[in-house]
């Protein structure tokens, strides 16, 4: 949680304690990322955790967002680092480096989402389809909501500064379309709601109907639905006003017989 973490971790490798406090973070010394990126992803992890905020989910998903990079390393005979599914891998690493360091296990679990959906955001492109970006918006949120969204963005946007001084404006323009269509999305949904609400309703449901009358259910619910639902229109009974609606559905009843 210090401002420059990577001071630390730098000297604790150097002196060889990381590789016991660590292992798997000191095993990314060497493993290299050539030719994408000049950085071992050691150095690389170093720079995000600089690079992101200071809150404890967002250093841990920054410091292990990678960690799998070192089991996973594939160097192929163009000499190209290959690491096929570290974010799969290193989301299922996660719980047992840091139970040696915390305990809390919605911060582990938090972690493990931000590591396992890490390259999702950056892999963005203007072909994803709505269903597509909302998948990912579920995906990172979990039950945790919109405050997961907003760490899951940080640590890509991180990811991408920890290439520094590398060009990173191609993938900073990707995160901000990314934003863009996921804001849009929300804009959409709120008017969808907003519009919902201001249809007319019945104020009591068809189980509510059949109780009033102590009733077996049948057409009859249909037509007292549509007799407060008329109200409703007629501007005479408001769509939560359910109090009146039960004195309007009583006399309707009384008066229908039934």
């Amino acid at each position: 949680m210090s401002e420059r973490p990577s001071d630390s971790l730098a000297n604790w490798a150097f002196e060889g304690r990381l590789a016991t406090l660590i292992p798997d973070l000191d095993a990314l010394r060497g493993i290299t990322q050539l030719p994408a990126h000049r950085d071992d992803a050691f150095i690389h992890t170093l720079k995000v955790v600089d690079a992101i905020e200071a809150t404890p989910v967002r250093r841990w998903g920054a410091l292990l967002h990678d960690i799998a990079k070192a089991p996973t390393f594939i160097e192929t005979p163009e000499g190209r680092s290959r690491f096929f599914e570290h974010d799969r891998i290193g989301a299922e690493m996660v719980p047992e480096i840091m139970t040696g360091f915390v305990s809390d296990r919605m911060l582990i679990s938090r972690v493990q989402s931000l590591v396992r959906n890490h390259m999702r955001p950056i892999s963005y492109n203007n072909e994803w389809s709505d269903s597509a970006v909302r998948r990912l918006c579920d995906d990172a949120e979990g039950n945790i909501g919109e405050e997961a969204w907003h760490d899951q963005m940080a640590l890509a946007y991180a990811d991408l500064r920890g290439y520094l001084p590398e060009p990173i404006d191609r993938g900073l323009w990707v995160l901000d379309q990314l934003e863009a269509h996921r804001a849009r999305l929300v804009h959409a949904e709120q008017e969808a709601q907003q519009e919902a609400m201001r249809e007319p309703v019945s104020p009591l449901n068809g189980h509510e109907i059949a109780a009033l009358a102590n009733n077996e259910p049948g057409p009859w619910i249909a037509a007292v639905k549509a007799y407060l639902l008329d109200e409703v229109r007629s501007g005479h009974l408001a769509r939560d006003d359910k109090a009146t609606a039960v004195s309007l559905a009583r006399a309707w009843l009384d008066k229908s017989q039934l």
